[in-house]
C-alpha cells in the first residue's frame, strides 16, 4: 500500500472545505484581537498563555489583557488541525461505511475508467479494517488538537463540542441509521462546515463570535453544501439503488442541478455584498482625495494612501472576481453533466472566498 493510495483515501479534493473556515475567522477577527482597543483608560498586560483571557476587575488597575500574535497564530494552525483532521478522519469513515454496505460498488475501479473516485474499501486494495484505523487516527489527532486549543484557551467545552464533531462524522453513513441516508447529509454540512468551524475558531481566538463571523459561516456553508450537491449528482443513480435519499435523489437530476449550480451562487452573492457594503477601493484611495496642506517650514505635503490598504483592497477584488469566474464555470460543467470537472471548482470557491472575506475585514472596513 503506497501513501499515494492513502493520500487518494484521505480526498484532498475536499480539505480546502476544511481549511476555508479557519483561515476566514482568524483573518476575519486578528484586526479586532492583535490591534482593537481592549479595556479603557487602564493599564494593559499580556494574556496567559493557558487558560484564556481572566475577567476584567472593574476596581483593578488593569483593563482587557493584550493577546499576543504568537498565542494567535498557534492557536489559529491547532484549530487549523482539527479541522483537517476531522474531515479526514470523516472521508475514511465514509470511505469504510459505504464500502462495506455495498453503496460504493461501482468505485472499484480507476477514476479514468469509472469517471467516479476510487474508494479504498470497494477497490479492495485496502482492507477494510486498515481504513476503519485510518479514521481512528485522523479522528484522535483531532482531539489532540483540539484538547490543545481547549487548554490554551480554557473553553472547556470545546471537548463536548468536539465529541458532537466526532458523531456527526461517523453517523453520516456510519452505524445501523445514519443520517445521511435520510436526507440529513446537507443540513449537516451546512452547519459543521460553515457555523461551527468558522464560529468555533472565531469564539477560540477572541472569546466572540460577531456578526461578520457569522455571515462568512453562512457563505462558506452554502459552498459546502454545493460542494456535497455536486458530488452527489454525480452518484445519484448508485445512491437511489442503494436507498440513500439525499437531497439530488429526491429532487431528480434537473433540479437537483439547479440547487447545486445556486448553492455557490448564493455564497458568492453574500461576498459581493459585503464587498459593496463596505467598498475597500474606496476606503484605500480615501486619502487620495484629501487636499495638500503646508507644513510649518513653508513646504508642501499631500497625504499618502497606505500600502497596505491598497494591497488588501485589490486583493478582495481579485478574489470577488475568482469567485465569479468559478461560479460560471461551475455552472457550465454541471449543465453538461461534467461533475469531474465541476466538483473542484465548487471546493476551490471556498478558499476564494476565505481569503476575500479574511482580506476585506483586515482592512477593518
Amino acid at each position: 500500500m503506497s501513501l499515494e493510495l492513502w493520500i487518494q483515501g484521505a480526498r484532498p479534493k475536499t480539505l480546502p472545505l476544511a481549511v476555508s473556515p479557519v483561515l476566514a475567522a482568524s483573518m476575519g477577527m486578528w484586526t479586532t484581537v492583535i490591534h482593537g482597543a481592549w479595556g479603557d483608560m487602564r493599564m494593559t498586560r499580556p494574556c496567559p498563555v493557558i487558560g484564556g483571557r481572566p475577567p476584567i476587575d472593574p476596581s483593578g488597575n488593569y483593563g482587557r489583557c493584550l493577546t499576543s500574535p504568537g498565542w494567535y497564530v498557534a492557536v489559529t494552525l491547532l484549530c487549523l488541525g482539527v479541522a483537517l483532521f476531522l474531515q479526514i478522519a470523516a472521508n475514511f469513515a465514509n470511505d469504510y461505511a459505504d464500502g462495506v454496505r455495498g453503496a460504493d460498488e461501482s468505485r472499484g475501479g480507476s477514476e479514468s475508467a469509472t469517471g467516479k473516485p476510487q474508494r479504498l474499501t470497494a477497490s479492495g486494495l485496502v482492507p477494510a479494517n486498515r481504513v476503519l484505523a485510518a479514521a481512528g487516527v485522523s479522528a484522535a489527532l483531532a482531539c489532540v488538537c483540539g484538547l490543545a486549543v481547549t487548554v490554551l484557551t480554557g473553553h472547556w467545552w470545546f471537548i463536548a463540542l468536539g465529541l458532537v464533531c466526532l458523531a456527526a462524522g461517523w453517523y453520516y453513513v456510519g452505524g445501523r441509521h445514519p443520517y445521511g441516508y435520510r436526507g440529513w447529509g446537507e443540513a449537516a454540512v451546512f452547519v459543521f462546515f460553515g457555523l461551527v468551524a468558522t464560529c468555533g475558531t472565531s469564539y477560540a481566538l477572541s472569546d466572540k463570535v460577531p456578526f461578520l463571523v457569522v455571515w462568512m459561516a453562512a457563505a462558506l456553508g452554502f459552498v459546502a453544501v454545493g460542494v456535497l450537491c455536486v458530488n452527489n449528482l454525480r452518484d445519484i443513480d448508485d445512491d437511489a439503488l442503494h436507498g440513500k435519499r439525499t437531497w439530488m435523489v429526491r429532487l431528480g437530476r434537473k433540479r437537483g442541478t439547479v440547487l447545486a449550480a445556486a448553492m455557490p451562487v448564493v455564497a458568492g452573492a453574500m461576498f459581493a455584498l459585503s464587498y459593496a457594503t463596505r467598498n475597500p477601493i474606496n476606503r484605500a484611495m480615501g486619502g487620495a482625495s484629501l487636499p495638500c496642506g503646508i507644513t510649518a517650514d513653508g513646504r508642501t505635503a499631500c497625504p499618502v494612501v497606505p500600502q497596505t490598504d491598497i494591497a488588501l483592497a485589490a486583493g478582495c477584488t481579485v478574489m470577488l472576481a475568482v469567485a465569479v469566474v468559478l461560479c460560471v464555470i461551475l455552472r457550465r460543467a454541471l449543465l453538461g453533466r461534467r461533475y469531474r470537472a465541476a466538483l473542484p471548482m465548487a471546493s476551490l470557491l471556498s478558499p476564494a472566498l476565505a481569503l476575500g472575506f479574511g482580506l476585506l475585514y483586515l482592512m477593518g472596513a
